[in-house]
């Protein structure tokens, strides 16, 4: 496999710098993080979908949720102030 001119400069100049041991070893790095990149991608998408297919949401009630919200945020800071 041969690389584009700019590419294997990089890589020699990633070699020369410490940051890999070899070309090859820069190769590797450079794949591998491509296979996880396409492994979070797929989850990503695999959890849109599940979420989609769960159906409407319905309406949300912003002042309901932001009065849920403090509430249990005061029970917390109760529940830490007495177990002092």
């Amino acid at each position: 496999m041969k690389l584009p001119a700019e590419l294997e400069r990089f890589v020699t100049d990633q070699v020369k710098q410490g940051t890999y041991a070899s070309p090859e070893a820069a190769i590797v790095a450079a794949v591998d993080r491509e296979r996880w990149r396409a492994e979070q991608q797929g989850w990503l998408a695999a959890g849109i979908q599940k979420g989609l297919d769960s159906g409407p949401t319905g309406e949300l009630d912003m002042e309901e949720i932001i009065r849920r919200g403090q509430a249990r945020l005061a029970a917390r800071q109760r529940n830490t102030t007495d177990r002092r």
